[in-house]
């Protein structure tokens, strides 16, 4: 038995220290970053902010994939399948647990083949964008509008079951609104639809959608966070809008790792993520884009994300979304 314990305790050592050190290793070879998202984007342009200082710490180049289709599905699975080594992470937002909710069969299993490396960002509201060709300069106006236009008023998202998407449904239910969906590939091509006319809104984050509206190519009608934006403070928020109480938190952004990848280069790639959303210029530029940092441990991560599938499933419920 002594024989056996010391055997056990001689393993249990060199797996520990194995792991430090492969922790203390990585990256020896730059490291692949999906975003299911292509460029324009705004989970696609904060990955790339967050990712160039988190390079430059490790000391390898982050290479990013623009991974879209399937509202991230394909990006996901891609993870999923890949070794869980630390060179394949997925860099994504509150889509791909909405995803759980909108297909009833998918090709990988949210809890068990994902390992939540760190919370990069919340973003707490939306903006609701019209343009220039609509009439409609409030909410309530807009909502009007969708009630007795001959013509459908539709709003645009990134997919069946996201976060803009979701939205629209919630707005339907609570306000009675009779927005129509139209699903696109990418956020830039929201928005050129609604710059051309061909939809009539868009949920688009402070980062990407501000310069559009100073330029006077939208218009801000409402913000759907619990306080006005900061940035355009004459925009009500949608509470103030005819629907009290009514807050929608728009979206996080996450990274993620292939399940089994060793805790050691988790926590090494999540503590320089930490770092670099913490820096003065980076947290800057992501509060003036409506975001609040995070940087939260894996635990924490996973902590904040059963509590988000719960408050999800319920929006769902209302919005009655029905899984596909």
């Amino acid at each position: 038995m002594k024989n056996g314990n010391c055997v056990f305790v001689s393993s249990l050592l060199f797996l520990i220290w194995a792991g430090l050190s492969w922790g203390q290793a990585y990256p020896v070879r730059p490291v692949r970053m999906m975003i299911p998202q292509p460029p324009g984007g705004t989970m696609e342009t904060i990955g790339r902010l967050v990712a160039e200082p988190v390079a430059r710490a490790l000391g390898q180049n982050i290479v990013i994939d623009n991974r879209t289709g399937a509202n991230g599905i394909i990006a996901a699975e891609t993870l999923a399948r890949a070794t869980p080594d630390g060179y394949t992470l997925l860099y994504t937002s509150a889509s791909l647990a909405n995803n759980d909710f909108v297909h009833k069969k998918l090709p990988y299993n949210f809890r068990r083949d994902f390992a939540p490396v760190t919370q990069v960002t919340t973003l707490p509201g939306y903006l609701i964008l019209v343009g220039p060709k609509v009439p409609a300069q409030t909410l309530k106006e807009l909502i009007e509008l969708s009630r007795t236009s001959r013509e459908p008023v539709h709003f645009g998202s990134s997919g069946v079951g996201n976060s803009q998407h979701l939205l629209g449904e919630l707005i339907n239910a609570r306000a009675g609104a009779k927005f129509a969906h139209v699903p696109y590939k990418g956020f830039a091509l929201i928005i050129n639809a609604v710059m051309g006319n061909e939809i009539q809104i868009a949920f688009g984050a402070p980062t990407t959608t501000v310069p559009h509206v100073k330029a006077g190519r939208l218009r801000a009608v409402a913000y759907t966070g619990a306080q006005r934006y900061s940035g355009l403070p004459d925009v009500p928020t949608v509470g103030e809008s005819g629907m009290p109480g009514f807050v929608y938190e728009a979206s996080w952004h996450g990274i993620f790792a292939p399940a089994a990848t060793p805790a050691a280069i988790i926590s090494r790639f999540r503590g320089e993520v930490a770092r670099a959303v913490q820096a003065p210029k980076l947290r800057a530029i992501l509060g003036a884009g409506g975001h609040v940092v995070i940087g939260s441990t894996p635990a924490e991560f996973r902590q904040f994300l059963e509590k988000y599938f719960k408050e999800t499933a319920e929006q769902f419920r209302i919005a009655k979304v029905a899984p596909q």
